[in-house]
């Protein structure tokens, strides 16, 4: 959900970084890990798969309150002009 909603407030490319590092980083090297080198075949792989998801969760929930996409948006603010 906070993924989306990054997405939404036009912090598109964080998410998109974040998710292949995470997916390839975390997620494919705990799987070999667990899975091939500890033996414990899919069950490791499943174990891995859950610590990816839970890294990328605190990732976008850091990304998240730290407020930095509130300076991203698709469309630029317009100005109101008080009419005279």
């Amino acid at each position: 959900m906070i993924i989306n909603s990054l997405r939404a407030a036009g912090d598109v490319k964080f998410p998109v970084y974040m998710g292949v590092i995470s997916m390839w980083g975390v997620s494919v090297t705990l799987s070999y890990i667990l899975g091939i080198h500890f033996g414990l075949g899919l069950v490791g792989v499943w174990i891995a798969f859950a610590v990816d998801e839970w890294f990328r969760g605190i990732l976008m929930f850091w990304r998240w309150k730290s407020r930095a996409w509130e300076n991203m948006s698709f469309v630029k603010a317009v100005e109101q002009v008080e009419s005279v």
